[in-house]
């Protein structure tokens, strides 16, 4: 985050100063090290929840806020990912290509970067489709931003005429790559001896060894490094070449052309593990110096030495491969040797043909055309056509060598080169992909205008047939350009001739290229995005069940679909006040109503459970229900699902989960008033059923911990905690039925937000006022899912009871404390020096009620509420005390947990889940079971922040105070 945007009121105290439309700042609870980390879009989203109505104070985000995201494509849109092909962001899911975003703010140049998050979601609000004058169109949720003239605008602000960014290369759809072998050590032998070396010299041997260390052999069609080498091989037909020199037959492979392009070649090649040289020449030349490289290179079919002088075909291996393998390697040889996009001056919005010219030795013709012809075959299966290849001319040098240069010509119509510049292109090349994205831009340009004058000609006929007048014809039909009135009256009198060729042609007012360039790219760069303009945009129907997002890990935060550059879309605390037209939103509550932590005390030790924890864990394992979509043992009938909604833990206490004194311990007694079960649709009834004591998945979990350092004696002592006493922790919330209450009011709230006129800058913003039906209907539900997340918790911790005496006997379990994370709830509070009864959004923050308030437990209640912040699986977590100055500050309202730093696709990749669960146990003693591997892997330790420092910070701050730290020694996952 760029600090200077922030007033440091202290330490661990950051501003957004009220400005704009903000009725209040933004506060955020942070040191340096953890301010810096958080994204740009904290203080974005901040500053969006200060405009809400009725907000007091300031809108809140502690130390482990992370961004929340939005979510706006129909899963159909292309994204276009860094090796030239696209991937419907539908199955983007579990793809670790990198995706192409345009840095729009310094260099304004395309870069790649990584996938960070995975978004889909069901469509809450209106669906959006946007059509252009270059051809391209998208269909997008309104709130989806999109790049213009005025920077990221939303799709909903957006009209027809406006400019909006867009790159039309779209290369080839993704197809994976088979496991077949390219090139393994047999092959590699075989072509040392060809080359003359022997293959049980050391050389071949050292060769052979220096591939396996870059973990390039064997090679095959799927390998990592594949893309690369198939761009190589590409530009060593063209533009660069190899051999071995001198006494040592050094093998070195040299690579010409201008200086930009040289550098995005020298770093592919660092990528394989090689080191190119530095420029010279000028910047006009470097070389590698790697027998291994120029061997593996061999293998893949490239020729060795003066390519003129010898036969070569494209490589048969290069048959086998996928679609846009075959395009990495034509586009890399085109940047070489295919002649750049030149408009025709004798022709207005007409190019040249495009020209590939090979030069061989007379003895060689035949080859020359052979190979030329393979160029032709694979252009062939891109649609691309040829019209002839034909010697071009002969020449004789000085020593009386005969050469002859062949020319392969790409048929210059319109079609054939937006099938060229759109699939193929030019790679290695910058200056050549510039003029081609822009030339295929105008070329579409071009084509939408004679394609709308084509679709009016048959209308014009029919009308003739009726005996419609020329005229009356025209002042029907036009819309302007291109369908002019004098078109039309051309068109009318071609057809009433009977003249052959009514072809319509460009207008007379048409651009020039150089007039199109100029217009279409300024502040654009040489990116190769053009601005179009937006020919229609109109709400539509939509079919789909969900619409996505991604994330991309680049401070740009965008990325290309169907050829638009789309923008990829906290936890805190807010406090309305419904005097003052205060709000409620889903946004403020989050999903997962009712998340919490319930913490039980046990009156074993370290030294008693650590020899059985393998036991334990597996007994847990056995009694609680774990998992995405898991059930329990309890059946609820639709009776008793109310009950459970207006009774919470109440209700699972009287069925026999538990104890009448475990109530005492929970947050408002295990139920809150207010919950009406007809406001929760059928849709998350039937969700719910048999989920009542699950533990679910993510970041769900139950822990077997011990008290490893106490902080606070006194207050410790009065909590009843003891160093090495062993604590069972489990975190969960209200499951399906949480999530699917959410879901639904989405869509009742933003269309509240319409009514009432509130002004929504963020999708899970949308809100209604706290008094009107809307709101209160929603009120209703989350509390219906506050109660349901108490009796989950409840029903959790009586099976864990359970599960200890099957291995211990004589062990005591009593509950600790049971606290949600993710609620709304009405609470008084001083404001300015007035009391007030306001409705406290908590999303990812934890109450922490200082000494005296009467919602604590009796026990508590002269000691300030007991605050559970979870750590990360392997990692300690916290138990502090709500402090009378939190109060004051932060509406007693603290963190709850470390916060993400990774997304879970990402965590995915880094980890697997059964080399997490071998580390801990082998290093830490911490024995895990998970029912899900790869959901094991995507709550690695290294994927969240550091849980003690944003408890510091709380500490620091006077939020609340750190009482004890605890360590696991046993997980269960879901």
């Amino acid at each position: 985050m760029d600090i200077s945007k922030l007033k440091r009121r202290n330490e661990f105290l950051w501003e957004i100063e009220k400005q704009g439309e903000m009725l209040v700042p933004g506060w955020i609870f942070a040191d340096l090290e953890l301010i810096k980390e958080m994204d740009e879009k904290v203080y974005e989203q901040l500053s969006n929840v200060a405009c809400l109505p009725g907000i007091q104070k300031a809108s809140i985000a502690m130390p482990d806020a992370h961004w929340g995201y939005g979510f706006c494509l129909h899963p159909d849109s292309e994204v276009l990912m860094d090796e030239g092909f696209t991937i419907k962001i539908k199955d983007l899911e579990n793809v670790q290509s990198r995706v192409l975003v345009f840095k729009g703010k310094k260099r304004k140049k395309l870069c790649s970067a990584s996938i960070k998050k995975f978004f889909k979601v069901k469509p809450y609000n209106r669906i959006l489709k946007i059509k252009t004058d270059l051809g391209n169109e998208i269909i997008a949720s309104e709130d989806h931003p999109f790049y213009t003239q005025h920077g990221m605008l939303k799709a909903g602000k957006l009209k027809k005429g406006d400019l909006i960014a867009t790159y039309l290369f779209r290369g080839v759809c993704c197809s994976k790559p088979s496991n077949r072998v390219i090139v393994n050590e047999k092959l590699v032998l075989e072509k040392l001896e060809s080359l003359g070396i022997d293959r049980k010299s050391f050389r071949a041997r050292l060769i052979i060894t220096k591939l396996k260390q870059r973990e390039l052999l064997p090679l095959g069609y799927n390998h990592p490094k594949i893309s690369i080498l198939i761009k190589l091989v590409g530009f060593l037909f063209g533009d660069g070449s190899m051999n071995f020199i001198g006494k040592r037959r050094d093998g070195i492979l040299s690579f010409s052309g201008k200086k930009e392009d040289l550098e995005i070649i020298r770093e592919d090649i660092k990528k394989l593990g090689y080191t190119p040289s530095p420029l010279h020449r000028n910047g006009k030349e470097f070389v590698v110096n790697a027998s291994s490289l120029l061997v593996l290179m061999y293998c893949l079919g490239v020729p060795l030495g003066n390519k003129s002088k010898q036969r070569m075909r494209v490589p048969a291996w290069l048959y086998k491969a996928e679609p846009w393998q075959k395009r990495l390697f034509i586009s890399a040889l085109f940047g070489c040797e295919l002649r750049k996009p030149y408009p025709r001056k004798d022709k207005k919005a007409n190019f040249s043909a495009p020209v590939l010219t090979v030069g061989k030795e007379k003895k060689l013709e035949r080859n020359a055309y052979e190979y030329l012809n393979d160029i032709k075959n694979l252009l062939n299966e891109f649609g691309i056509k040829v019209l002839y290849i034909k010697k071009h001319r002969e020449h004789k040098a000085k020593d009386g060598t005969v050469s002859v240069h062949i020319d392969l010509v790409i048929s210059p119509s319109t079609e054939n080169l937006i099938r060229l510049y759109e699939k193929v292109s030019y790679l290695y090349n910058s200056e050549r992909k510039w003029l081609a994205d822009i030339a295929l831009a105008y070329l579409r340009f071009k084509h939408e205008i004679l394609e709308e004058k084509e679709k009016v000609i048959p209308v014009v006929e029919e009308l003739l047939r009726k005996g419609e007048s020329y005229r009356s014809i025209a002042k029907a039909l036009a819309t302007a350009n291109p369908i002019s009135e004098r078109f039309l009256m051309d068109m009318c009198w071609k057809i009433s001739k009977g003249k052959k060729d009514i072809s319509p042609l460009v207008p007379k007012t048409f651009p020039t290229f150089e007039d199109f360039v100029r217009e279409r790219t300024k502040g654009l760069g040489k990116s190769g995005l053009v601005w179009a303009k937006i020919k229609e945009i109109k709400e539509v129907d939509y079919d789909e069940e969900f619409v996505y997002d991604l994330t991309v890990d680049d401070e740009d935060h965008n990325f290309i679909a169907n050829g638009f550059v789309v923008s990829n879309c906290i936890g805190g605390v807010a406090a309305f006040d419904p005097e003052e037209n205060g709000v409620i939103s889903v946004g403020g509550v989050g999903f997962d109503i009712n998340c919490g932590i319930a913490t039980l005390k046990t009156n074993l030790t370290l030294d008693e459970v650590k020899p059985k924890i393998k036991e334990l864990v597996d007994e847990l394992f056995a009694r609680v229900p774990a998992g995405l979509g898991r059930r329990g043992e309890i059946r609820l009938s639709r009776e008793e699902q109310f009950e459970v909604m207006k009774e919470g833990a109440k209700w699972v206490v009287e069925k026999g989960y538990g104890y009448e004194e475990d109530l005492d311990y929970i947050e408002e007694n295990g139920r809150v008033d207010g919950a009406v079960p007809e406001n929760v649709s059928e849709t998350a009834l039937k969700r719910e059923r048999g989920q009542v004591g699950t533990l679910g998945s993510g970041n769900h979990y139950l822990e077997v911990q011990y008290v490893d350092e106490i902080y606070d004696e006194k207050t410790a002592k009065a909590f009843g905690f003891e160093r090495n006493q062993i604590l069972v922790t489990l975190h969960c919330g209200s499951r399906a039925l949480g999530h699917q209450i959410g879901t639904d009011y989405l869509k009742i709230l933003a269309a509240a937000s319409r009514k009432y006129g509130i002004k929504i800058r963020e999708r899970e913003l949308v809100c209604a006022p706290i008094n009107s039906p809307e709101g209160q209907r929603y009120f209703g539900a989350v509390n219906c899912a506050v109660n349901y997340a108490f009796a989950n918790r409840q029903v959790i911790a009586h099976l864990s009871r359970e599960a200890f005496k099957k291995v211990f006997p004589d062990a005591e379990l009593k509950m600790f404390y049971n606290i949600g994370h993710n609620t709304v709830k009405v609470e008084w509070h001083d404001v300015d020096g007035n009391k007030k009864r306001l409705y406290v959004h908590r999303k990812g923050s934890t109450r922490s009620f200082g000494p005296g308030r009467e919602e604590l437990p009796k026990a508590y209640r002269e000691i300030g509420q007991p605050v559970l912040i979870g750590g990360t699986m392997g990692t300690c977590s916290y138990v502090l005390v709500g402090t009378k100055e939190g109060e004051k500050i932060s509406f007693g309202s603290v963190c709850h947990g470390a916060g993400r730093t990774m997304s879970r696709h990402q965590a995915k990749r880094t980890w697997r889940g059964t080399e997490l669960v071998k580390l801990l146990w082998e290093k830490y003693g911490i024995y895990v079971r998970a029912h899900s591997m790869p959901g094991l892997a995507e709550e690695a330790p290294g994927a969240y922040k550091d849980v003690t420092k944003v408890v510091d910070v709380i500490h620091n701050s006077g939020l609340a105070k750190k009482v004890i730290k605890v360590k696991p020694l046993g997980v269960v996952k879901g």
